[in-house]
């Protein structure tokens, strides 16, 4: 039993917004790891910077009761760049999801236009077929009434 060419467009059309709404979860997905790539490199900068200005101070002569403030601020810096490179590491993770999560969806849009195409295909080759037959038939029953007549 073949399904019915509107059904096909019904199919088509449900996987052409599955296929927009992930193409449109991916343009999400891909900020967020552009703004948490962003964030790490503010914050390995940020670190350089401060780094430098310490360096500079110690040159100078820096305070002996600075020297484990300024100890814990990097070690907090560093730790923020960890959890900051862990989730750039995770948004990358998900953008490559989501990228697959595409490709699966223009696949099967792909599929279902197609059927859809052949399916018009074959309804217009059947009325065409259709189309023909009746005007053979109009045609032997005017050259029989001719050739009776």
């Amino acid at each position: 039993m073949a399904i019915s060419s509107s059904r096909f467009d019904t199919l088509t059309q449900l996987s052409e917004r599955r296929r927009d709404g992930a193409a449109r979860q991916l343009t999400s997905q891909r900020q967020r790891q552009e703004t948490a790539a962003q964030q790490l490199v503010t914050l390995e900068q940020y670190r350089l910077d401060y780094c430098q200005q310490m360096q500079a101070r110690l040159t100078q002569g820096l305070d002996p009761a600075s020297w484990p403030n300024y100890q814990a601020f990097i070690a907090s810096l560093d730790k923020a760049i960890a959890q900051c490179r862990m989730r750039v590491a995770q948004e990358q993770t998900q953008t490559h999801h989501q990228h697959q999560r595409l490709v699966k969806e223009q696949q099967t849009h792909a599929a279902w236009q197609g059927l859809a195409d052949r399916a018009s295909l074959s309804a217009a080759l059947q009325a065409r077929t259709a189309e023909q037959r009746q005007s053979d038939e109009q045609a032997t029953q005017a050259w029989l009434r001719r050739a009776n007549g």
